[in-house]
């Protein structure tokens, strides 16, 4: 896996601020990354499903786009929020599956719908 260029011009003011003042750290975190994919047999979809579940806060919307964009299914993705709600409550869970809902449609082709039926891809 190639390293990824990131755009710091579209990074929250925060982490900008923080790379400037500290570029040597934000390169060690970023080989980090690097490292903690390629130290196993996860697959890129795999990774990205974790990475959904444990970024609630900070780059979720991101990694449901690479995780939609490594194959994953609407149902897994929300599977994976689900997966949530016994750590972290109804009220987080619920959080997580409207910022889902705010990934865009047209780049995803996803959008929640408690109404509907889910159906197995």
């Amino acid at each position: 896996m190639r390293k990824e260029e990131i755009d710091k011009k579209r990074l929250p003011s925060t982490l900008q601020e923080f790379i400037k003042r500290y570029p040597n750290v934000w390169s060690a975190d970023e080989n980090l990354g690097l490292e903690c994919i390629h130290a196993g047999p996860l697959s890129q979809k795999q990774i990205q499903l974790i990475k959904i579940a444990v970024t609630l806060e900070t780059a979720f919307k991101m990694h449901v786009k690479k995780a939609v964009q490594a194959g994953a299914s609407k149902h897994e993705i929300e599977h994976t929020i689900i997966q949530l709600l016994p750590i972290v409550g109804m009220g987080r869970t619920l959080m997580a599956m409207k910022w889902y809902q705010g990934v865009t449609p047209l780049e995803t082709d996803l959008i929640f719908a408690p109404w509907l039926p889910l159906r197995h891809a």
